[in-house]
């Protein structure tokens, strides 16, 4: 057994002969030898079969031990080691060990106190011209040693030790680069062994000929860093409402100001009990000033009833949870320098003079060749794959330049050699094609902008549902070369048409979202490049990519999806139509409730804590309710709102006129009738106006509860309704002042 106890048995040498075998360790051996080299001694004759110790611990030698005496009891081991020697062996060991960790420890803890006590002295100066060293940087850094940089005067002190500033850096002339290299070494490190044959890798120098905004990069970022200000749409309308609503408010409050006061100091107004409140002459300053203050309460009531305060919780309230739903819904040899170029493959091919055969034979490339391969392009597009085409060039290393001049040396892009052309397959994601039918179906037009030629970019429109005419022609589908060389207005006019945009630019890109945004559309785009930060910032809405999508183009968005998957832009609308709606359910409750609020006030003076109260209960549990409802099919199949359009429609405008007169018909009845309504002729005076007062706040109570209940949200749905929204015909009828120096119209040519 190799692991085992007891060594292999040789024949003898001579009879009564003792062979030591490997495994036996004599009483003052400790076995280190085979560890610090000792080894064995063995000569050319000895035996073959004499296997050398493994080494094995003391514990494992003990099972294989009492495993060998289980198997054959009545056999005896002619030498064994001892094993109760080992272990006190390693018992002393372990004392040994212990007792220089103290040591090693009590000499670290006084090194420390001294360190703490300042006589430590710092490490001494490197003769190089610095005050530090190499090995002290190195140590200091790869170990985080804080307290060094504290000894050696921190950052500051580091600084003048290096010979260096932190603002202006190091000198930088030949000599002190020099100097520095030698001190600290150079900027270099192991090269690795080439790669196999079909790998290439290698090495080079790069000059930097641009820093910050004179770079691609840096003018990237300064477009997507630029804040605008701009408002969303939504946003705009909601402030347009919240303006006008509040503009409304302080004019009524104005009047109702005026109007109670005038009142009052005449003397037509009256307590409960039918006394005149004011009579020149005879009413107390004391009464004056609390009639007055009353006064003001109800004109800060009404202020404080027509500003929309709770517009801003519904439309957080709504964000909110529908969020929260979305959620969960390039190579030298030899003497030859072969440049290798590879791109789009109807540009490489126009670079190239020659074309290379399978049997690696070169052929010059005629203009039937040149239509052949075009024709292997075109194919291989209209089967929606991509086309990447490979070339290379020889060049003798006469027509390298030197070093220094390879600085400014263009790589030649002429009378290239045609390797291949590869297409590419990126097949469309299951349900995409279903996602664009029903975005298409709810108004919302897909355009697709892709860096692949019109031929590719034809065959996966079609394959999506982009497009549904094969033979589809500029300006449906385009170049963005085409559209960029167009003017501000022509692209504007062009945008609308376009469905596929191919071979463009990220510029291409950003030009057609702001010409879309021009024509009024609410622009969303989808991106995952860090080339499509611009135009995710650009958008009404950006969304970018989770899984596949940069972190550029992350910060650039304002919806993650976290799938990668299109057919989540349908969730993403259904929700977004949602909060829209949910919104504009609210804005007309809202509405509703204040403009019956300010009627009734006016005319009826209802008590302002009552007023108060029912504004205050509306604005909290009517957003609440109204702001929380979870998306329809029923808003999949509504035409996609403009960026004109108001956010009180026509139908809006409808809906509150009919709730409003009924329920100031119903209030105006109570508040004029009600004691012969309530039969309260026989009480008094003022027990009936408090019965009647609470009445009449109980029905309009009950009324905003009941308003899309009632019967008359059916009725109204068949009172026609115009479709020009209600400002445009208000401005139609406002009329017009005629500018300075105009001399009236023009006559026709």
């Amino acid at each position: 057994m190799p692991g085992s106890g007891a060594g292999v048995q040789a024949p003898e040498a001579s009879p009564g002969r003792y062979v030591r075998r490997h495994d036996e360790v004599p009483p003052d051996d400790d076995g280190c030898d085979d560890v610090l080299g000792g080894g064995d001694a063995r000569g050319p004759g000895d035996d073959p079969f004499d296997i050398p110790a493994k080494r094995a611990p003391v514990e494992r030698l003990r099972r294989w031990r009492q495993a060998a005496l289980v198997l054959n009891a009545s056999r005896r081991f002619r030498y064994t080691l001892d094993l109760k020697k080992e272990e006190e062996k390693e018992h002393i060991r372990r004392k040994i060990r212990a007792h220089a960790q103290v040591i090693r420890a009590a000499l670290l803890f006084k090194e420390a106190g001294e360190k703490q006590n300042g006589d430590r002295e710092l490490p001494e100066i490197p003769p190089r011209g610095f005050g530090i060293g190499e090995e002290q940087l190195t140590s200091m850094t790869r170990d985080h040693n804080f307290s060094t940089l504290q000894e050696y005067g921190g950052v500051k002190g580091l600084l003048n030790l290096l010979k260096t500033n932190s603002e202006k850096g190091i000198h930088g002339d030949e000599e002190d680069l020099s100097c520095r290299a030698n001190a600290f070494g150079a900027n270099r490190y192991p090269r690795k062994k080439g790669r196999s044959f079909w790998a290439t890798d290698g090495y080079g120098s790069m000059l930097v000929t641009a820093v910050g905004l004179n770079t691609e990069w840096g003018l990237l970022m300064a477009s997507i860093s630029e804040d605008n200000n701009e408002e969303t749409p939504l946003q705009v309308r909601l402030n347009g409402v919240a303006t006008f609503i509040g503009i409304v408010g302080l004019v009524v409050a104005a009047l109702v100001l005026v109007v109670l006061f005038a009142r009052y100091f005449t003397g037509h107004t009256t307590n409960s009990d039918g006394t005149v409140q004011f009579v020149k002459g005879q009413t107390s300053v004391k009464n004056i000033i609390f009639g007055s203050i009353k006064i003001l309460t109800v004109a800060v009531t009404i202020v404080v009833v027509a500003v929309p305060e709770g517009l801003p919780l519904a439309v957080t309230l709504t964000l909110a949870y529908s969020m929260r739903k979305m959620m969960a819904d390039k190579a030298l040899r030899d003497s030859d320098v072969h440049v290798h170029w590879k791109g789009a493959a109807e540009i490489v091919l126009a670079l190239c003079t020659n074309w290379l055969d399978v049997d690696g034979s070169t052929h010059e490339m005629t203009p039937d060749e040149a239509n052949q391969f075009k024709k292997y392009i075109e194919d291989m597009a209209e089967q929606s794959l991509r086309c990447v085409a490979f070339a290379y060039r020889n060049l003798d290393m006469k027509d390298i330049p030197s070093e220094e001049q390879r600085i400014s040396w263009q790589l030649p892009d002429n009378d290239l050699t045609l390797i291949g052309i590869v297409g590419m397959k990126d097949p469309c994601r299951p349900g995409v094609r279903d996602a664009v039918e029903l975005c298409t179906n709810s108004g919302v037009k897909v355009r697709m902008v892709t860096g692949d030629n019109l031929q590719t970019a034809r065959a996966i429109a079609l394959e999506c549902g982009i497009l549904t005419d094969p033979q589809a022609s500029t300006p449906v589908i385009i170049e963005g070369r085409v559209f960029r060389a167009f003017s501000d207005a022509e692209r504007e006019e062009v945008a609308d048409k376009i469905s596929v945009m191919g071979r463009s630019s990220p510029n291409d890109k950003l030009l057609l979202v702001k010409a879309l945004k021009k024509n009024g559309h609410v622009v969303a785009v989808t991106g995952d490049g860090t080339n499509d930060a611009p135009s995710l910032h650009e958008a009404d809405i950006g969304l970018s990519m989770g899984i596949q999508g940069t972190e550029v183009a992350k910060e650039s968005s304002d919806i993650i999806i976290l799938d990668d998957n299109f057919a989540s832009v349908v969730k993403v609308v259904r929700w977004g139509r949602s909060v829209y709606a949910n919104i504009q359910k609210f804005i007309q409750f809202q509405l509703t409730v204040n403009v019956a609020a300010l009627i009734i006030n006016v005319v009826a003076a209802i008590s302002s804590g009552n007023l108060l109260w029912v504004n205050l209960i509306m604005d909290t549990l009517g957003a609440l309710a109204l702001a929380t409802e979870p998306p329809t099919d029923q808003l999949m199949k509504r035409t996609p709102v403009g960026r004109r359009e108001p956010l009180v429609t026509n139908i809006m405008w409808r809906n509150l006129f009919i709730q409003a007169v009924y329920q100031v018909a119903v209030l105006l009845t109570l508040n004029f009738g009600g004691r012969n309504l309530l039969h309260l002729t026989q009480d008094t005076l003022e027990h009936s106006s408090k019965v009647k007062n609470s009445f009449i706040f109980n029905t309009f109570v009950l009324c905003q509860v009941t308003s899309y209940l009632w019967p008359l949200a059916f009725v109204g749905k068949f009172i026609p309704v115009p479709q020009t929204p209600l400002k445009n015909l208000i401005l139609k009828c406002w009329p017009k002042r005629k500018k300075q120096g105009a001399e009236g119209p023009t006559p026709p040519v």
